[in-house]
């Protein structure tokens, strides 16, 4: 009865279940090896094991693949770790492969960690941030702009330093070095590119550590760096005042509509420079008065919904009777966006007095503290710019807020548009 039982229930095993256990054991010669063939009617994998090489296996595929790849134990977890292609893989190779692994596994080595430190013994440090660059994009962590800076950043600081050498072997002196080394062209230093210089430094090794491509990181603090000129950071404060607002409303006006549009949505929306530079038609529904980012470009890289003032839909109205290209705010050429915002900047100062010192990303903080004195309540005033909830409440609110947040951006605008309009009258009057 039980042999019966367990034949039973052998037969009721699904077919892909059967060909993925191993049929076969017998030591594997090259000259047999290339007589096999995927068996009639198979469905899955099918494995032949080898009696020569413990935990070696040979798989072929229904369409016959030939693939090896070795199972084991580290400590109570099991693994089947794939060592490549036959022939591409020749079985002495295979076999010696095995052996390794194996033997990596009774010191509590899993294959992935052997690789790792495999790789590791001869990576740079340029090719270990070329590595995680890749990462970090295919996994959708960093948009292409910020790729671009810590590209930038690594070329013009790190790689002459330590680019060559290898990344196990770089101590707590070699990033001392790179951060006192970090300079403009003409030698001077850099305060605050030192600390993003650090920071990007400290990344690298620290994605390398999680990969093991490295035992681990040096001990270095942030503050440890002000001997060497590093700036200690505070957050900006700069808003701008109402008059400073008018200032910069009525002096966009004389810039060209394409910078106009560009500085009147950053002020009317409170969103960032990049958001607004790279808007889609695609993104925005001018009939629902709706602007969404897309998380694939936004910071939380969670779908933002901007619920639009009537003074936006208005620039955005207009500019769709004449749509040229994908981007709302397109450059000279069609198929591109906006690329001028470093020059709006200068001309913008250029019109205002010499004192009025501030950045484009101040007109978001603007935004956000003039919703407060406004009355906009905190929750809704954060939502607006995008800020997602923190701690319990992201978990457990999931309200969006998007009725308070139309309301609020309205308000806004209408406050905005008030303060350009008492300009003119001023100036009328006089």
């Amino acid at each position: 009865m039980f042999v019966t039982s367990r034949l039973v229930l052998a037969h009721r095993w699904p077919t892909e279940r059967f060909f993925d256990m191993p049929t076969n054991t017998r030591v594997l010669t090259d000259s047999f090896i290339s007589t096999l063939r995927p068996a009639k009617g198979q469905r899955g994998w099918r494995e032949i094991v080898d009696g020569a090489c413990r935990g070696l296996r040979l798989r072929i595929s229904p369409a016959g693949e030939k693939v090896w790849a070795i199972r084991n134990k580290v400590g109570t977890k099991r693994f089947r770790h794939t060592l490549g292609a036959y022939p591409e893989v020749p079985l002495s190779e295979a076999r010696k492969r095995a052996t390794g692994y194996l033997a990596a596994a009774r010191d509590g080595l899993s294959p992935a960690a052997v690789d790792a430190r495999e790789i590791g013994s001869t990576l740079t440090v340029a090719q270990a941030h070329r590595r995680y660059i890749a990462a970090l994009v295919e996994g959708h962590v960093i948009s292409s702009r910020t790729r671009a800076l810590k590209e930038g950043m690594f070329r013009a600081h790190i790689d002459p330093q330590i680019g060559s050498a290898h990344i196990r072997r770089v101590r707590r002196l070699d990033i001392v070095g790179v951060v006192n080394g970090v300079s403009d062209r003409k030698g001077n230093p850099l305060p605050v590119q030192k600390n993003r210089v650090f920071s990007e430094v400290m990344a690298l090794l620290r994605w390398c550590e999680q990969w093991q491509y490295v035992d681990g990181v040096p001990a270095i603090r942030k503050r440890d760096l002000r001997v060497l000129g590093a700036a200690k950071e505070q957050p900006r404060r700069r808003t701008l005042s109402d008059d400073e607002i008018r200032g910069v409303w009525t002096a966009a006006e004389n810039l060209g509509e394409l910078t106009r549009d560009f500085l009147h949505l950053l002020l009317l929306t409170g969103q960032r420079r990049d958001e607004v530079r790279l808007m889609t038609w695609g993104e925005v529904d001018l009939q629902g008065a709706v602007w969404t980012i897309p998380a694939t470009r936004y910071k939380t890289r969670i779908d933002h919904v901007v619920p639009l003032p009537g003074q936006a839909v208005e620039i955005l109205a207009r500019r769709s009777k004449e749509r040229l290209s994908s981007f709302v705010l397109a450059g000279r050429q069609s198929d591109q966006a906006f690329n001028g915002a470093a020059s709006a900047m200068r001309r913008l100062r250029a019109l205002l007095p010499l004192n009025v010192v501030f950045t484009l990303h101040d007109f978001r903080r603007t935004v956000r503290t003039g919703l407060s004195r406004l009355g906009v309540d905190e929750e809704t005033a954060e939502l607006v710019i995008g800020h997602t909830p923190q701690g319990i409440r992201r978990v457990y609110d999931l309200y969006d807020r998007m009725p308070q947040r139309r309301i609020a951006l309205q308000l806004w605008s209408d406050h905005l548009l008030r303060l350009v309009q008492e300009r003119e009258t001023l100036s009328q009057a006089a």
